[in-house]
């Protein structure tokens, strides 16, 4: 009986061995499934971007047409967005406007330690020298912004230069405060209304540690009023800030046009390419580049006429009140004609 005690005793004690080590080993196979389900679904990690569609780099990211050009990317040391490493809590963003009238405006902001921006006007390669319409050439219709013009196979960009250098850390925090990390994409907006004359787009890519996104808005000032279009607007201004920040262009190109009475304000260029505002009148024009004509008041008379002065963008958002592309400040007049109808005479 002792012995059979023993040995039942003895057994128990293995039972219990055993069934504790089993025990663990579930435990820890448990404990190792958690960890690795964690791992992959960042579990109990928040970011910029948890609340919205992302991917997590690295991974496979395809270009798109809207985005900054890789190749001036590349050109300037930037590199893509998707590419390489960030630390914790490194971020980058790439915004760009661009419509049917060259050139486009691009900023980028990259936050490590210190806060890097640039603000970049590019447009497409052009070998062709139009010298009846200037404002095709954009080299000459910046000329005096930009001191150095640069060129990549299929693009050509310069880097305006500034009266005043940009504070890039309050540029990023406008930004980030009108949450680009985390705007609804435009799919999901309502629409008021939109003019195939009015098209421009506005194109975003984020990133965050390894966290990108990548969105854009057609045309956001022709959505209903809401929080994102507000928000996407306010990215806008901005950028028009920094726009009206660099020097503006002062260059003695002749524009040749068209308009209807003596102060416009339509100047229709003689290509039918643009509608510009005519910011002045005909008759005070004559008067300060002493040219030997007498302008009547007359409303209805259609006038064609060759010019100097500064041109200004039209900012996107102008675009939907008026039908205005840019503005001319005229301070020169070459040459004018009374003229029989709304057409250039050659």
């Amino acid at each position: 009986m002792m012995i059979n005690m023993e040995v039942t005793g003895t057994s128990g004690v293995q039972g219990t061995k055993i069934t504790q080590s089993k025990r663990k080993t579930v435990i820890l196979t448990a404990v190792v499934a958690f960890i690795s389900v964690c791992m992959l679904s960042s579990c109990g990690s928040t970011h910029k971007m948890s609340k919205v569609e992302h991917v997590v780099l690295p991974t496979t990211v395809l270009s798109s047409p809207r985005a900054f050009p890789q190749e001036i990317a590349d050109s300037l040391g930037w590199g893509a967005m998707y590419d390489g490493t960030l630390g914790a809590e490194e971020e980058e963003f790439r915004v760009v406007l661009s419509s049917p009238i060259p050139p486009y405006h691009g900023l980028r902001i990259k936050k490590t330690k210190d806060i890097e921006g640039a603000y970049v006007l590019f447009w497409e390669k052009n070998d062709a020298i139009d010298v009846e319409s200037p404002q095709r050439n954009i080299r000459w219709f910046i000329q005096g912004e930009c001191k150095d013009f640069k060129e990549t196979a299929q693009f050509e960009y310069c880097i305006p230069e500034w009266f005043e250098e940009p504070d890039w850390q309050r540029v990023y925090q406008k930004f980030d405060q009108s949450d680009i990390w985390t705007l609804e994409p435009a799919d999901s907006l309502v629409r008021d209304t939109l003019s195939l004359e009015d098209e421009w787009v506005m194109h975003v890519e984020a990133r965050v540690e390894n966290y990108f996104r990548r969105y854009q808005y057609l045309s956001p000032d022709t959505y209903e009023k809401s929080s994102t279009s507000n928000d996407v607007l306010k990215m806008v201004s901005q950028m028009k800030d920094l726009r009206d920040a660099t020097i503006q262009r002062d260059n003695f190109n002749v524009y040749r046009g068209y308009m209807k009475g003596p102060s416009g304000p339509e100047f229709v260029l003689c290509d039918e390419s643009e509608t510009w505002y005519f910011d002045g009148h005909l008759e005070d024009l004559v008067v300060t580049s002493a040219y030997p004509v007498l302008i009547e008041e007359a409303s209805e008379q259609h006038f064609y006429v060759e010019l100097r002065g500064q041109v200004r963008d039209q900012w996107y958002t102008e675009w939907f009140d008026q039908s205005y592309t840019r503005v001319i400040f005229p301070d020169e007049i070459n040459e004018i004609q009374l003229i029989s109808g709304p057409k250039c005479p050659f």
